[in-house]
């Protein structure tokens, strides 16, 4: 297995970006090195759940985490108003804390949507990108970063 490079953002409160190949199978031990399990909400689209969401969900649920899913429709299209008070509203409906956690999975209108509804979220849940390309992965590095469009 190839090593993991973590490297230490200073930016708000600081948090750690981890960079490796094979990440999503081992992401449920690697966020309980830092997170206590706790109940997870993987925020997703749908071409992305269908090749990621099982093997994610397998390693959550492998570390502790109890594991619900929000999927919305592919494309920048649904990175919307609409789309974000569905999230908002499931969240709710999962009866989510500010001790659970919300993990968007894919690439960047995931992180993007997921990320805002985690922002809003009773002033604000936990929250963790696994970005599924080059270009949501840079793009989550940065953080901080999340909207929809109007």
């Amino acid at each position: 297995m190839e090593e993991l490079q973590r490297v230490r953002i200073r930016a708000g409160g600081g948090y750690t970006v981890t960079i490796g190949p094979g990440l999503l199978p081992r992401c449920g031990a690697l966020l309980a090195e830092t997170i206590p399990p706790c109940r997870a909400a993987v925020v997703t689209d749908s071409t992305v759940a269908e090749r990621y969401l099982p093997a994610v969900r397998a390693s959550l649920e492998a570390a502790g985490f109890p594991v619900c899913h929000f999927i919305f429709p592919a494309g920048e299209d649904a990175k919307t108003l609409s789309t974000l008070s569905e999230v908002l509203n499931f969240l709710a409906g999962q009866h989510l804390t500010r001790a659970d956690l919300v993990v968007t999975l894919g690439g960047g209108v995931a992180g993007d949507l997921g990320g805002f509804a985690a922002g809003v979220y009773h002033r604000g849940i936990r929250f963790v990108q696994l970005p599924t390309t080059l270009l949501a992965a840079v793009d989550a590095s940065v953080g901080g970063k999340t909207a929809v469009d109007l």
